[in-house]
């Protein structure tokens, strides 16, 4: 079986370094499997390129370790792995999957990131979690990702909606998981309740044309799926709340500024 590579059909250079952590949490020792592109994933040896994979015991950073399942971290955890949470709270060792490239042509970097987060489950890991999207994953909903699959930036990439509303009662939407592909994340402010669903939207169309490559910047305009849009630098508190999105982003607004109630109606 051959795995197909993902492409990034929009590729145009002037894009920036990608970065994307995957942990991978187990209790006891993992089996002995070897790592096999077929049965995992993985497009060819030249996409583990860049690609680190560190096993850390608890005992060896228990305050580090163990901050992955408290705080907000723990809430986010509840909300996604329910009952599984039981086996982030047991877990005593992960291993740390790490890739870091310079604006790659293509996305096989993330085939290769999956395909050892599967092959890890597969030997006994639990629960991942994805440091860049800030999503924890079922180690059964990673088996389940078929190795043959196409590319899926819902896989990839979160559009979410901040819980606390703006002075003005409107919200922010943004998406958070960008820097894997080495772009920036992006950022609607000023979004009222019954448009979230049309912000978010709009986010995905944009996120999806960069994940293929394009690149935006600052001052650039883009009409993509004919919602007209320029792109604003992030500058927080200047411009929107701070995110800690882990980082750069573009705040997204109609052509004339500063709002986005044009781009929303053409979604």
């Amino acid at each position: 079986m051959t795995i197909e590579t993902w492409p990034r059909p929009r590729f145009a250079p002037g894009g920036g370094f990608v970065r994307f952590d995957l942990f991978c949490f187990s209790s006891g020792k993992l089996a002995d499997l070897p790592l096999s592109a077929a049965t995992y994933g993985l497009p060819g040896q030249a996409a583990m390129g860049g690609l680190e994979v560190r096993e850390i015991p608890r005992d060896q950073e228990p305050a580090w370790f163990d901050g992955f399942r408290a705080g907000a971290l723990r809430t986010v955890a509840q909300e996604q792995l329910g009952p599984a949470l039981k086996e982030l709270d047991a877990a005593t060792t992960v291993h740390a999957v790490f890739v870091r490239k310079d604006d790659p042509k293509d996305l096989s970097h993330l085939q290769a990131m999956w395909a050892v987060a599967k092959w890890l489950v597969a030997r006994g890991a639990t629960v991942v979690l994805d440091a860049q999207s800030n999503r924890f994953w079922k180690g059964a909903d990673v088996t389940a990702l078929p190795a043959e699959r196409p590319f899926a930036l819902s896989a990839e990439v979160s559009v979410l909606v901040e819980s606390d509303p703006l002075p003005d009662g409107t919200f922010l939407v943004h998406t958070r998981g960008m820097l894997k592909f080495g772009r920036p994340d992006l950022v609607a402010v000023g979004v009222p309740k019954a448009q979230w669903d049309q912000a978010g939207a709009l986010l995905r169309t944009l996120a999806m044309a960069m994940a293929g490559g394009a690149v935006f910047k600052a001052a650039q305009t883009s009409g993509e799926d004919k919602a007209k849009v320029r792109f604003v630098a992030y500058e927080p508190p200047k411009n929107a709340p701070q995110l800690n999105l882990n980082n750069d982003g573009l705040v997204v607004q109609d052509v004339d500024g500063p709002g986005l109630e044009k781009a929303l109606a053409a979604v």
